[in-house]
Formats: structure tokens, C-alpha cells, sequence
């Protein structure tokens, strides 16, 4: 919500007019054999991005339009599988290390321009430039030279990205990345339209009047606060197969305001359901109610370049005293209780948990109030800090529960602080301004690498600022692993070390929960909990 545009105001009234009055226009309708008609689909966000910056975007309210509006060399399916994107085809060389990409030739940009492998090399270059300060740089770290480019030690044209011919694009790795396909579908890796020989040129993403991407759809509408209208790409190399012209996603931030818009029929699918109404929910929207496994874990990070956390004792104490089963109870909507870092059911790895997982809750607290003596903490001297969370009911329920539990389990003090989003995620940088802060990472492809790898000492994304030389060689070393056993023994290792510094408290694993409406056809549940609209359908019965 930091970056927003102030759009003529003649021409976006004009645009958002169009946009919402599609539904009712019937040169924007596709009929079907069946008689039913497309419609504008409706979409909450969870709150307003803070740019459409592919290179910059940092948050899941910018992904979840980005997918929709840029296509990368790869692309996933309704169920999440990877499939063909802007690319038709790849070759990978026997040791990993070589790809080559083969450009869609109807592959066009939304102003009708062609696709070509200098816009893929553009856009890496442009995500690994440091000027450019993307949060989301380290996934191209695989790329030959990257590293060396993202800490400004060489020039963007030494990354390991290059066009062969137009159509033709050379990747080489530093070393093999098992997940480096999945990589590719994300937006650091998108195209880039502009000046391809400056890396820092700068587009205006969230212009309507000057928008260019390459996705399924374009964006024609910002309003601050209130929508931002995508229509469909006549120029998408599949736009024949898009059925639904008009996405609206509305930046309700507000659980509860976006189930009543919800029921009141101004919402077709729901970013989320608040937690006190899932129970009614089941029993009178049984169908409509989508709750699924998901890639997704929220936590609580120290800040350890605090002295207060410097103290391992106490950082296992508070998170020994936490009942996580009370709090998954409490939210009851099918949560998982965290007692690691990767979730659940991604593929190849098998979690490690803590050893006191399994105790019951009075020696647990008994060993919590032990730790806390050691730490040098007692009644006269109790511990005195602060939690920091986003504004929001569920997050305000979770830090209540939790701080109840400092206080009654160990008698810490504990102040709470809400902070609206825009302000939230501004925080984290400033160290002075936290100590313990609630967070949230949701699973960027289906590996554990895309969870382990964010708490690596150099990770723009470790909230904590947690550093271990043992972590990061167990996780270089699996990397370089080609047996996927050894792989996935190294991993284990690495989160097993992790668990043992405490630099964070897992608290529970997510589940994605939506309400889709009974007109929206072909959303499919899938632990990444994407729902890119260019599969969906929305249609309305033609008497």
C-alpha cells in the first residue's frame, strides 16, 4: 500500500465505468452452448499491494494480480503443476547446469509488440541489479554469477542469462537447483518492457495509461483503497481460452467486511473467512466454503541483534510456554500447530519438530519457567517487551492468546502494537521500532528449500537477522547434492539446526480458506493457493 498512483480523474472514472458495467454489455459477454454468459469476477485481495512491480512486489495482495498479469517462461496449471508458459519448451543438460528456453513465436505484449528472449534477460537482469533493491533478488541466486551481481560486485551483463536469438534463451546455473524451474514462475522472473539496456529503467507498473505486460490480462484500473480492474489481453497467447473479461480485486483488509460483501453478492471469491464464522459457515455454505492443506507457516521472529535475545534459554522459554494447540483450537478453522519450520506434505522432505513436542503441557511449562530462571528472569525481575502484529482480528486474537500465556506461563510483561499493513510491512526494516513481531512466509513452489532458504544469514527475507555458518553450509551442501535422498537428509539437518537456535516461534501451519461463489467454475485447491483467474470461470443462467 506504499506505492499507489493518481490516475486522471476523467480517465479513470471512464475506465473503471467500463469495467464494472461489463457485466450488463453485451459486447463483453461470451456466450456458451449452454446458454450461460462470462461475467466480471469479483475477487477480495486481503489488502492493497504496495506496487505491481514485478521486480519489487513484495507481498501475497501484489502476487495474487501479478500471476495474472505477467507470464513467465514457466507457468502453473489449475492444480499447481508446472507447465509451458511464455516458453513452449526447454532442454536442461545432463549435469543441471544448462537450460535452454524456446520462446512462444505468438507470444505479444498487451500493446500488441512481440515477446522475445532480450525482455526474460531484461527482467532477470533488472531483479539482480542492486540498484533495484528487489526483496525477491536471492531466488535468482542459482544463476551463473548472480550472487557476485545481486551484492554489486559485478556488472548485471555477467549474470548467466543471455539471448541466443529472439526466440532462443541460454540460462547457466552456478550449480544444479533442483527447484529452479518453479523459480521461473515467479515475478522476479518475469519479462520486462523498456529500455532492455538499463537495468534500473523504470516503467510505470501501476499506470493503467502505461501499463505493458504479457499475462492473461491488463490492468485498466486503480483506485486507492477501493479496486483494481484487470481486462482480458486480447494480444495473451491463450486469450481464446479466457473465459471471464474483467477481474475486479477489492483490498478488503477486514475479514469480516469482506464476508458481508460476500454475502450481499458483491464478491464472487473471498481471500480469506474470518475464524468465528467457520463453524456456521460449514453447516449453511457446506459447498461454497473452500478450506484446503496449504504451503504456509506463521510465525513470531526475535529481533536478535537485540541484547534481550542474545539469551537462548529465553528464547526457548517463550516458545516452550506457547500452547499451540490452544491457539489453533481458538482460530478453529482447521490449522495446523507448528511445531517446526516446513509444513506438511511438501514433497521430498520429511519435517523435524521439536523434541518437546510430545510433552505434556505441565512439564512443558514446568521446563518454560526453568529456562526463564536461567535466562536471569523471575517475578521481581520480570521480562518486559513488546509484540508487534498487523492490524486485523485474527492477528489480534493470536497475540492476545499469546502474550496471556507469557504472562500466566512465566510472568513476563508484555505490551502488544497493532500497526496498519502499509506501516506493518514498512517496520520490519527498522529494527528500533520491534522486538518480537509476528509474521507469516507462504510457500513459494513445492520444496523446503523455499522455507529454509529464507532464514540464510544473507536472506533479505530473515526477519530474525538469525546468522549461522552451520545452517548456511548444510543448506550450500544440499544444493549441491544431485541425490535427491542426500538432498532431503541435508535439508532436515539445516531446519534441525534452525530449530535448535530458536531465531523464531513456529506457531501453526495454514490452511487456505476461501468462499467461492456457486457461478465460479474450475477453482481448484492446491497447497500453493493459487487461483490464477485465467482458468476460472464465472457464468450467470440466460432466461
Amino acid at each position: 500500500m506504499g506505492c499507489r498512483i493518481f490516475l486522471n480523474i476523467a480517465i479513470s472514472a471512464c475506465l473503471l465505468f467500463l469495467c464494472t458495467g461489463c457485466e450488463r454489455s453485451p459486447e463483453n459477454q461470451a456466450a456458451s452452448s449452454s446458454g450461460e454468459v462470462s461475467a466480471t469476477l469479483i475477487r477480495g485481495n486481503g489488502g492493497e499491494p504496495q506496487t505491481l512491480d514485478p521486480s519489487r512486489a513484495d507481498d501475497v495482495h501484489a502476487f495474487n494480480i501479478l500471476y495474472d498479469l505477467y507470464e513467465g517462461l514457466v507457468s502453473e496449471a489449475e492444480d499447481g503443476s508446472l507447465v509451458p508458459g511464455a516458453a513452449e519448451r526447454w532442454e536442461i543438460s545432463a549435469d543441471g547446469r544448462q537450460f535452454r528456453f524456446f520462446l512462444r513465436p505468438d507470444a505479444r505484449w498487451s500493446n500488441g509488440e512481440p515477446i522475445t528472449a532480450d525482455h526474460f534477460v531484461a527482467g532477470m537482469r533488472r531483479g539482480a541489479n542492486p540498484a533495484t533493491a528487489s526483496p525477491y533478488a536471492f531466488f535468482l541466486a542459482p544463476i551463473l554469477n548472480a550472487e557476485a551481481v545481486i551484492a554489486g560486485d559485478m556488472p548485471v551483463t555477467a549474470l548467466g542469462v543471455r539471448a541466443e536469438d529472439e526466440l532462443t534463451l541460454s540460462l547457466e546455473l552456478e550449480r544444479p537447483a533442483p527447484h529452479f524451474l518453479a523459480i521461473l514462475t515467479m515475478p522476479i522472473a518475469y519479462p520486462f518492457f523498456g529500455d532492455i539496456d538499463t537495468a534500473t529503467a523504470q516503467n510505470r507498473f501501476n499506470d493503467p495509461a502505461s501499463f505493458v505486460g504479457n499475462g492473461a490480462y491488463t490492468l485498466v484500473g486503480w483506485r486507492s483503497l477501493d479496486r483494481i480492474v484487470l481486462r482480458r489481453n486480447p494480444y495473451y497467447r491463450d486469450a481464446r481460452n479466457v473465459a471471464i473479461e474483467v477481474i475486479e480485486y477489492l483490498p478488503i483488509e477486514n475479514p469480516h467486511a469482506e464476508l458481508n460483501r460476500y454475502r450481499a453478492g458483491e464478491i464472487d471469491i473471498t481471500a480469506t473467512v474470518p475464524p468465528t464464522q467457520i463453524s456456521s459457515l460449514r453447516k449453511a455454505r457446506p459447498a461454497e466454503l473452500r478450506i484446503a492443506p496449504r504451503l504456509a507457516i506463521y510465525y513470531l521472529a526475535y529481533d536478535l541483534t537485540e541484547p534481550t535475545f542474545a539469551s537462548r534459554e529465553l528464547r526457548k522459554a517463550l516458545s516452550m510456554a506457547i500452547d499451540r494447540e490452544a491457539i489453533v483450537d481458538l482460530l478453529g478453522r482447521g490449522e495446523l500447530a507448528a511445531y517446526g519450520l516446513v509444513p506438511p506434505g511438501v514433497s521430498g522432505h520429511t519435517g523435524e519438530r521439536y523434541a518437546w513436542k510430545s510433552l505434556p503441557s505441565a512439564a512443558r511449562e514446568k521446563a518454560a519457567k526453568r529456562l526463564y530462571g536461567a535466562a536471569g528472569y523471575s517475578a521481581d525481575n520480570p521480562l518486559r517487551m513488546t509484540l508487534s502484529y498487523d492490524a486485523g482480528d485474527i492477528h489480534e486474537t493470536v497475540a492476545l492468546a499469546i502474550s496471556s500465556m507469557w504472562q500466566t506461563v512465566l510472568g513476563a510483561e508484555i505490551a502488544l502494537e497493532s500497526k496498519e499493513w502499509k506501516y506493518y510491512l514498512s517496520s520490519r526494516d527498522d529494527r528500533d521500532s520491534w522486538q518480537v513481531m509476528r509474521f507469516a512466509w507462504f510457500g513459494d513452489y513445492n520444496g523446503a528449500s523455499t522455507f529454509t532458504d529464507i532464514f540464510r544469514s544473507a536472506n533479505p527475507q530473515n526477519l530474525p537477522a538469525y546468522s549461522s555458518a552451520a545452517y548456511d553450509r548444510l543448506l550450500d551442501e544440499a544444493v549441491r547434492a544431485r541425490d535427491d535422498a542426500l538432498r532431503g537428509q541435508l535439508t532436515a539437518r539445516a531446519e534441525r539446526q534452525l530449530l535448535d537456535d530458536y531465531p523464531i516461534i513456529p506457531l501453526y501451519f495454514f490452511v487456505s480458506k476461501h468462499l467461492v461463489s456457486p457461478q465460479v467454475e474450475n477453482f481448484r485447491d492446491n497447497v500453493l493457493d493459487r487461483h490464477p483467474s485465467q482458468y476460472l470461470r464465472k457464468t450467470i443462467q440466460v432466461d
